[in-house]
């Protein structure tokens, strides 16, 4: 049987394997990291592993995914590449880079006596620790990990569909979900004197994660109407922790609000204030999911829309995650593109902000029309558009590693598209204009990254004064840090019961929205 030696950063693994079998089968059953957005299927070209040995040749997908130069490297997709005999393969690190706004303190060293919580945000993607006290609910920390369930997938209907598929992956993606739990609070790095002092644990998330966590049963999901297993809060989970948290920590998930509209969408109404507000205000948190929630002061009104995985630069054709590299922003100066970079480091490819900073950047510069097509004659940049067998392209760096194609615009405008569309449902429902909203709040992994001005050029928002839009981040773990008290926690079964889910494909005009909502102008 042939061995398959992996390198993890400092950790080198012998693994058994099967001759013929799948190189990223090995890797992912041995428990070892793995980015597959696409679940395996060989469409995204993201599991890319440096590996030699007795592999597989290259087959067509590889060739379509890995320029020369990588291939050179010994560059492979783990998803295509085959186990013959013996080989080797080293994984890159995958570090998520957690969002650090929020309000730290070191209060927690100091009043050694007061009880500490957790609020846990168990997101798609990144999974988020925030470490609070008790008496005042002040956050003093957090941190945050890349959830390890993206191995069945980056959104949610790939790893519901892995259930389906096989009953025995609900449990590996529970176990996942508490190996990712874990990793984000080994994060915080906390003494183990503080540790031992946190009491209780509140872990919010949307729907799909909910269940997978909960053990619950997720074929409701999967079906018309779309509706949760079961909505009802978990006041003692403990049991379904895997023994990660100490016996005397007191663990519950709050309540649902209903389809797709989960304790994350919760946590974001109670931190914003949707509960007693001054006037209407709206709150979009961007994800991997979006959701979406607008209140007139009196109703508050809720949806979750596929808004895709774009926001997290998957489907991107040198999409990435927020790693070392990753470019963040992009302007144009003297005719060239100048990229912005986490680290300063060259770029590896394009994360969700990346990708809405350029296509702002090019629309403004006139290299894309409003439609998303590359102009036919554009005033700058016209010598770093190619055409190919697969459309038209952007070239992003000398070496030809990094492209932009227009099927990347083409994912951005879909994505945009149904997060207006679904805000303009929601206000048409509540009888609001746009120009009535006192308050725009943009939230989650993505959403609290953006450029407020590329977001209103690209249309993203209906049209809304500058000055009421804000970004806030960690809206969802914050928030859940609210219900980790008794009050709190009665607080959000109270507000899940009065928020309402709004099915979007049961409006007749939603699609009319969504069409009109594709085009990068303000006016949408």
């Amino acid at each position: 049987m042939p061995t398959v030696t992996v390198i993890y950063g400092e950790e080198v693994r012998e693994l058994p394997a099967a001759r013929d079998s799948v190189l990223g089968d090995v890797i992912i059953a041995a428990g070892l990291p793995l980015e597959q957005p696409c679940a395996g299927r060989g469409t995204c070209g993201k599991c890319k592993v440096l590996a030699e040995g007795g592999l597989s040749p290259f087959d067509d997908v590889e060739l379509k995914h890995l320029t020369p130069g990588e291939r050179a490297l010994r560059y492979r997709l783990a998803c295509r590449a085959r186990v013959y005999e013996d080989a080797r393969v080293t994984l890159a690190p995958i570090v998520v880079y957690s969002n650090k706004s929020f309000r730290a303190s070191n209060r927690y060293k100091r009043d050694v006596h007061v009880p500490l919580g957790l609020a846990i945000d168990l997101g798609s993607t990144t999974v988020a620790a925030f470490l609070t006290m008790l008496d005042n609910g002040e956050v003093c920390a957090g941190a945050a990990t890349l959830n390890q369930q993206t191995v069945f997938g980056g959104d949610v209907i790939s790893r519901l569909a892995a259930v389906l598929r096989n009953s025995e992956n609900a449990e590996r993606l529970h176990n996942l979900a508490l190996a990712s739990i874990n990793q984000a609070v080994d994060a915080l790095k906390l003494a183990p004197k503080v540790y031992a002092r946190i009491e209780r644990v509140v872990i919010v998330g949307n729907v799909a994660m909910h269940h997978l966590l909960a053990k619950l049963p997720v074929h409701t999901l999967a079906m018309m109407p779309f509706q949760p297993y079961d909505k009802s809060p978990i006041r003692d989970a403990r049991p379904l922790m895997g023994g990660i948290f100490p016996e005397h920590v007191r663990v519950s998930l709050p309540p649902l609000i209903g389809g797709f509209v989960g304790t994350d969408t919760l946590a974001c109404l109670a931190y914003f204030g949707f509960d007693n507000p001054p006037g209407p205000i709206a709150a979009i948190d961007l994800g991997t999911n979006g959701e979406v929630m607008v209140t007139d002061g009196k109703r508050i009104l809720t949806a979750s829309t596929a808004a895709g995985p774009a926001f997290e630069g998957v489907n991107i054709s040198c999409g990435t995650r927020a790693v070392d590299g990753a470019i963040i922003g992009v302007r144009l100066a003297d005719g060239e593109l100048i990229y912005d970079t986490i680290g300063g480091a060259e770029p590896v490819g394009l994360t969700g902000s990346g990708l809405l900073s350029m296509v702002w950047t090019l629309r403004q510069a006139g290299v894309l029309r409003e439609d998303g097509r590359f102009a036919t004659d554009p005033p700058v940049l016209a010598d770093r558009i190619v055409q190919d067998s697969n459309g038209r392209r952007l070239v992003l760096t000398p070496d030809g590693r990094l492209s932009f194609t227009q099927k990347d615009v083409r994912e951005l405008q879909k994505a945009k598209g149904a997060m207006r569309a679904a805000m303009e449902i929601l206000l048409k429902q509540l009888q609001l204009r746009p120009s009535d909203l006192q308050r725009v709040i943009l939230t989650g992994s993505f959403g609290a990254q953006l450029d407020i001005e590329a977001v209103l050029g690209v249309g993203m928002l209906p049209p809304v004064q500058r000055a009421v839009v804000e970004t806030i981040p960690n809206g969802a773990g914050l928030g859940a840090a609210m219900f980790l008290s008794d009050e709190g926690f009665a607080w959000a079964e109270r507000l899940a019961a009065r928020a309402e889910q709004i099915n979007l494909d049961q409006d007749a005009d939603f699609m009319q929205h969504y069409v009109q909502a594709m085009a990068l102008t303000p006016e949408g």
